[in-house]
């Protein structure tokens, strides 16, 4: 496989006429925390895009506020699936085909269910992965859950948890 590139997410971007972007980080944003300080936005807005598996082998796409945990039962309810699990590396890689940690919130498997998550739906804008590391897709979210089809629901933990 080619080196992870944002090419498939440009030309996602284009072939919709979305009001996104792709945003370079040269240095890599390791944490929601230096995402969000690097793109000068709320640490809210900052996204994840996990990848599970049910016991039948179905995929279920997480997309959730980077500072939340993903609390599986609950995914598990919302999706209408039995228990979950997180796929291994080379399953994200080769469902979605983007590396795990670059997983976009858009050009995601047909075949998968996708959840949002209550508290990404009430942003305007959010800021995700993009097929590498060193970039990261701003896009509305409105435009991520109307071209996965998603579901939106509360999935995460209770802070208290």
């Amino acid at each position: 496989m080619s080196e992870p590139s944002t090419e498939r997410v440009t030309a996602f971007i284009a072939a919709h006429a979305l009001d996104a972007q792709i945003i370079s980080t040269p240095g890599g944003v390791p944490t929601v925390e230096t995402a969000a300080k690097a793109l000068d936005v709320d640490v809210d807005q900052i996204i994840k895009t996990l990848v599970f598996v049910d016991s039948q082998d179905r995929l279920v796409i997480a997309i959730a506020c980077g500072t939340g945990k993903v609390d599986r039962r609950k995914l598990a309810a919302v999706a209408g699936t039995s228990k979950l699990k997180l796929a291994p590396a080379d399953l994200v890689l080769e469902s979605t085909r983007y590396p795990p940690g670059g997983v976009a919130p858009v050009g995601l498997p047909a075949t998968a269910t996708i959840i949002v998550d209550e508290r990404v739906a009430i942003q305007d804008v959010v800021y995700g992965g993009s097929g590498t590391d060193l970039h990261m897709t701003r896009i509305r979210t409105e435009d991520v859950i109307r071209l996965n089809q998603a579901v939106v629901g509360a999935i995460l933990q209770s802070p208290e948890s």
